[in-house]
């Protein structure tokens, strides 16, 4: 199992590289932007639209945590869902399974293996774009008023990892319970977004309240409050 899970961990190597450095810059794009729009950014702060989808950008610390803290988990999902649903109905169609299934491993060690290196992926790749965006944080000291340290940021994109391995944990069933990968992946892509839209209406439509349990959103903070 352990050489399994290796192997796993080595083939997602350099896709954990490359989305960690793109979702890193993609962080400090918004970061250092806030100087320049500052003024735009608070004259709509009060928009309906942007009170209905959970923004809060009146504030530098809520701007952060209504784009980096929030989109970045948003953005992560594309590869969580495309790799677990791969992981192992991919595996099936493209006719690998068979060969998977003859190594000496119980079927139980096999999921497993493929589980932790998933999670153990995109927890290094939240590791690697909170640390990147809390140095990138502590430059912008210099030109903006910052009520929030560099590991504030860090521990508020860390409490994501919650949220992506229960997507990656659903993948990975789906993709066992589903004929296709195809199924799976649009199959939990529907469920992520109605939940994400679930949350965000519910929080502000009080007839709604009753739905809030049942979205994953519920129990994530996307503030960069710690």
């Amino acid at each position: 199992m352990l050489n399994l899970l290796k192997h796993e961990v080595k083939v997602r190597r350099l896709a954990t590289l490359g989305w960690g450095i793109t979702l890193a810059l993609f962080g400090t794009t918004y970061i250092t932007i806030f100087p320049q729009v500052e003024q735009q950014i608070k004259s709509i702060a009060n928009w309906e639209i942007y009170q209905a989808m959970g923004f809060d950008m009146g504030t530098f610390e809520g701007f952060l945590g209504s784009t980096v803290v929030l989109f970045i988990p948003l953005v992560l999902a594309i590869y969580v869902i495309t790799n677990s649903t791969q992981t192992l109905a991919g595996e099936e169609d493209e006719g690998t399974l068979e060969l998977l299934l003859a190594l000496p491993l119980e079927r139980w060690q096999i999921v497993s293996a493929k589980a932790l290196a998933l999670g153990l992926s995109t927890f290094l790749i939240l590791a690697l774009v909170g640390a990147w965006n809390g140095w990138v944080l502590n430059g912008m000291k210099a030109v903006v008023e910052v009520d929030i340290t560099s590991r504030q940021l860090f521990v508020a994109l860390i409490n994501a990892w919650p949220l992506t391995l229960l997507v990656g944990m659903i993948g990975l069933f789906l993709g066992v319970w589903l004929p296709t990968q195809r199924a799976a992946s649009i199959s939990l892509t529907v469920f992520y977004l109605v939940s994400y839209f679930t949350e965000n209406f519910a929080s502000h439509v009080a007839s709604l309240a009753v739905l809030r349990p049942f979205s994953i959103f519920s129990y994530f903070d996307a503030s960069t409050r710690v």
